[in-house]
């Protein structure tokens, strides 16, 4: 049985985070400022959840890729 490493462990945990918001951004009724949540809102907020979290990603893969690539 292969051992699952503490950086594999950390990208599991950081996926069913994300997942966890982004299906609270999905099926909200209103968000935090009380504004009805309707599909083209839905898809901006989606919209910004993904830029954020490639963001991170890239902060993480980055220095991984670099280092591998020496």
């Amino acid at each position: 049985m292969k051992k699952v490493s503490r950086w594999s462990a950390f990208q599991i945990l950081q996926l069913l985070i994300f997942l966890a918001i982004l299906l609270h951004i999905l099926f909200r009724p209103v968000d935090g400022a009380g504004a009805v949540q309707t599909p083209e809102i839905r898809l901006v907020s989606f919209l910004c959840w993904i830029g954020f979290y490639a963001l991170i990603l890239a902060v993480e893969w980055l220095p991984r890729w670099i280092r591998r690539r020496r």
